[in-house]
């Protein structure tokens, strides 16, 4: 079956498959998005699937196939384990479809959702939201053709009940891996792990990654579940200066070593700064609001998404090999329950 194809003059009818905590936000985004109809939400709580739809004016549906004729696309926000069942009939079907980060757990899963979208036509995008952050949009703007040395991430969280069907890996760190890999590329020579966890946990909560690039680059990420403080932070060595991007803030800065002679006016003695920071001008936005607002486009225009069902499979990879390294064994370590 081909894809949905959209008349200029028709909005994009979607739907939001998952009513939790990151379901509300796609709903609540969809609802104010002019050329969009929000036709539906699923979720397995009924009670929920009801608040969302008297919130947002929509329907309750009791499957997302029970609605796929219905609609255009959609958002699959539900346990990462479940997103092959899910969003493979409906891309089966042409639906467009917005899954969340993970892409799957399994590569066969991932392979046949991108195998499913490929048949189809449709479009198929991977919720790595961090890439719609305007920090790191403007960071690949300034690193571009511009040698990089290396790059340190950190995302620490404190423990959450929220997700419990992947680890912290698989959960936080997947979204620097993808960062890392969109601004150096996929050429990985090597990769090292070490992790701790704590009282109880059942798998690492705290982890630290290192991936070694084939053009000299590394890059060092930092991901934890146990660290009472949160915090979003990315830095960069290289050419042009020591860059930091704070995600949360949306604040970039660039240090750089300066030799410009300066005066304290006339008959005033002269100084030379030995270092300059440069905060670049940050247009503020919802990194979410941004993804959606790509996702539609690109079920519009028939244009390729920004992070491609392959692009996340990518990223999956190394998820799994950390998640390898960390375990001592050779397939990808079981999720936690």
């Amino acid at each position: 079956m081909s894809s949905k194809t959209i008349r200029p003059s028709q909005p994009v009818r979607v739907a939001v498959v998952g009513a939790g905590k990151m379901g509300a936000n796609h709903l609540r985004i969809y609802a104010g998005l002019k050329g969009v109809e929000l036709v539906g939400v699923v979720d397995a709580d009924a009670d929920r699937a009801r608040s969302a739809a008297a919130r947002y004016g929509c329907r309750v549906f009791g499957s997302a196939q029970e609605m796929a004729g219905e609609i255009d696309a959609a958002t699959i926000a539900v346990p990462s384990s479940v997103h092959a069942d899910i969003a493979g009939p409906l891309l089966e079907q042409g639906v467009h479809c917005l899954v969340e980060k993970p892409l799957a757990t399994t590569e066969a899963d991932c392979e046949a959702l991108i195998g499913a979208a490929d048949a189809s036509g449709a479009v198929l995008l991977v919720g790595h939201v961090e890439r719609f952050n305007p920090v790191v949009r403007q960071l690949g703007q300034i690193l571009a053709g511009n040698a990089v040395h290396a790059i340190d991430v950190r995302r620490m969280s404190a423990l959450s009940a929220r997700i419990t069907d992947v680890d912290v890996v698989a959960d936080l760190m997947i979204h620097d891996i993808d960062v890392v890999l969109s601004l150096l590329g996929t050429d990985v020579t090597d990769v090292f792990a070490q992790g701790v966890g704590s009282a109880g946990a059942a798998a690492h909560e705290y982890v630290t990654a290192t991936l070694m690039f084939a053009g000299g680059s590394m890059a060092t990420l930092t991901a934890s579940r146990i660290t009472h403080n949160k915090i979003r932070e990315l830095n960069v060595t290289s050419d042009i200066g020591y860059v930091t991007a704070n995600y949360l803030n949306q604040e970039l800065l660039i240090h750089s070593q300066a030799r410009t002679s300066g005066s304290t006016g006339e008959g005033g003695g002269s100084y030379v700064l030995d270092l300059a920071i440069e905060r670049v001008l940050i247009r503020p936005e919802e990194p979410l609001d941004v993804e959606i607002r790509h996702f539609v486009d690109a079920v519009q225009n028939a244009t390729p998404p920004l992070v491609s069902g392959r692009d996340a499979l990518n990223a999956m990879r190394f998820v799994w090999e950390i998640q390898r390294l960390l375990t001592g064994r050779d397939a990808p370590a079981p999720c936690p329950t």
